[in-house]
């Protein structure tokens, strides 16, 4: 999809971002649709413009500075690049190369947009949901990932963000170079070293900061599997939702604060994901009417 890049663009974006869930196509085409009605999607082709002018040209000659202007600013405006738009369904992944040479690959029930080239002193792309950006250096022009909820800025790195709208937390882990986290209202930006990540709780605003082996984490993408970093039970529960488009209820809110670390490298399905989750049996997994029920045993082992 693209759609004509304008001031009134980020923020129309955002506003999609909120109105979006992961994975909904209907209701993100419906944002588009607002979204194109804004910003004015439909355009005459550049031969139909020029030829309405070119007539309007024989026709008042008496008015010829005033065409010229029109004329230029109409060159201008077609010279703005159009923003494009990739989404991702259920279980799943896309490859996306970006105008500079940047490589993407967007996770399952994401949405990204970027302009068709970019111009001015930033490349700026919108992220909805997960993706793993290997971005080419430009010392000119930093590269900024907006989330809706933050800014990450970088310039020649690899990098993973997770910011869905329906998690609690948003994430991102450096492999190479240098990111830092922006918040809106917050003046101190988070950086990042190679091998950290960072979580961001966006209801109390803490942040936490640990290590990874990044050379690791980018076998595990490069492979298509899953790799959660003292992640919430409940978030877990989201990414498996989004991975394998099933349905997973955790009836307990302490046990849903639970966190973990796992890798998933060898395809496992979903229920052998759940199993070696559970290796200390602090939840019951039963499977009904297409539903997996997760109930506690015991006291939760870690909850927040």
């Amino acid at each position: 999809r693209r759609i004509r890049k304008s001031p009134e663009a980020d923020a129309l974006l955002r506003g999609i971002y909120e109105s979006s869930a992961a994975g909904s196509a209907d209701v993100s085409e419906q944002g588009f649709t607002a979204f194109a009605r804004k910003v004015g999607m439909k355009r005459k082709s550049r031969f139909a413009a020029l030829r309405y002018w070119g007539l309007r040209a024989m026709a008042g000659l008496f008015l010829p500075v005033c065409l010229l202007c029109a004329c230029s600013l109409h060159k201008v405006r077609e010279a703005e690049p159009e923003w494009l738009h990739v989404t991702t369904a259920f279980a799943e992944s896309r490859d996306i190369t970006l105008p500079d040479g940047s490589a993407v690959r967007l996770s399952p029930c994401s949405q990204l947009f970027y302009p068709e080239s970019f111009t001015g002193k930033r490349r700026k792309v919108i992220l909805v949901g997960e993706a793993f950006m290997d971005i080419a250096k430009d010392p000119r022009r930093q590269f900024v990932v907006n989330t809706g909820k933050m800014d990450v800025i970088v310039h020649g790195t690899k990098f993973n963000v997770t910011s869905f709208p329906e998690d609690e937390e948003d994430e991102v882990a450096l492999l190479e170079g240098s990111v830092e986290m922006r918040f809106p209202g917050e003046e101190n930006p988070v950086f990042l070293s190679p091998g950290e990540f960072v979580k961001h709780n966006r209801v109390s605003g803490n942040i936490q900061r640990q290590t990874f082996s990044a050379n690791y984490f980018e076998a595990v993408v490069k492979e298509g599997g899953l790799q959660f970093r003292d992640s919430r039970l409940d978030d877990i529960a989201q990414a498996l939702t989004r991975q394998f488009d099933v349905n997973i209820l955790i009836q307990d809110a302490r046990l849903a604060s639970e966190r973990y670390h796992a890798s998933f490298i060898n395809k496992e399905n979903v229920e052998m994901i759940l199993e070696a989750l559970n290796t200390e049996h602090h939840f019951t997994i039963t499977f009904k009417d297409g539903i997996y029920y997760l109930t506690p045993n015991s006291q939760p082992r870690n909850a927040n």
